[in-house]
């Protein structure tokens, strides 16, 4: 496997899931994540799994220890194969009705898709609704936890 390919799971170890993932300190209730790594050479490399409401929504890889994804891919429910891979983070933005969280977009153009949470939660005051998924906190080395601190957001 190349890095701008999509990865194939059963070459990897699963890490770890993480219920409810946030994205710029707002968690999206529903949209889950398992988290896959494989050594290659003297790197490593993590695989997100991305499901909202139990069904994949994308994936995104790239190396511990670098802040960005390297790849991305949206699955595409019509065919149930996938769009990409694309270079870099995925498109990812939350969507809101004045205060409160009411989902997020995945993608741009003809790629996006919505997705709806149940529950239509708080936002913080002055959060913007836009962001990228930057967070790559899966990609962070083991170390730069602290002791016993829950980790959020891509890992």
């Amino acid at each position: 496997m190349t890095v701008g390919e999509i990865p194939h799971l059963a070459d990897f170890t699963f890490h770890k899931t993480l219920p409810d993932i946030d994205f710029d300190s707002i968690p999206v209730p529903g949209l889950d994540a398992d988290f896959y790594r494989r050594p290659v050479g003297d790197r490593i490399l993590s695989v997100g799994v991305y499901r909202f409401a139990g069904a994949e929504t994308h994936r995104a890889w790239g190396w511990v220890g670098e802040p960005h994804c390297s790849w991305h891919a949206y699955r595409n429910p019509a065919t149930g194969g996938f769009d990409g891979p694309f270079q870099g983070c995925p498109v990812f933005r939350l969507l809101r009705e004045g205060t409160r969280l009411t989902g997020f977009e995945l993608g741009s153009g003809g790629l996006a898709r919505r997705f709806l949470v149940a529950e239509r939660l708080p936002l913080p005051a002055g959060h913007p609704a836009g962001v990228d998924d930057r967070g790559g906190r899966d990609r962070e080395a083991e170390e730069q936890a602290a002791p016993g601190e829950p980790r959020r957001g891509l890992g």
